[in-house]
């Protein structure tokens, strides 16, 4: 499967699609069962040609994102 990948400055996956969106975008060829396409892309990198998955980040983004889950709401905070 042909996809189309855009990294920010760190080389990280920031979007993907099946058709290309800009002139920008990256050119891949995945098999259909890839691990990219089970979790979340954010943790994916753009390597000397290729996507290599990022443990730690993805560990970051969880905290994250538990984080801003646990903050109390406005109302809570009243």
């Amino acid at each position: 499967m042909i996809i189309y990948i855009t990294i920010d400055k760190n080389n990280y996956v920031d979007g993907w699609g099946s058709a290309r969106s800009s002139d920008n975008d990256i050119e891949i060829e995945l098999d259909d069962n890839h691990e990219f396409f089970k979790t979340d892309f954010a943790c994916w990198k753009y390597e000397d040609g290729e996507l290599v998955f990022d443990e730690e980040r993805q560990q970051k983004l969880i905290e994250e994102y538990e984080r801003e889950q646990n903050k109390p709401t406005e109302l809570e905070r009243l």
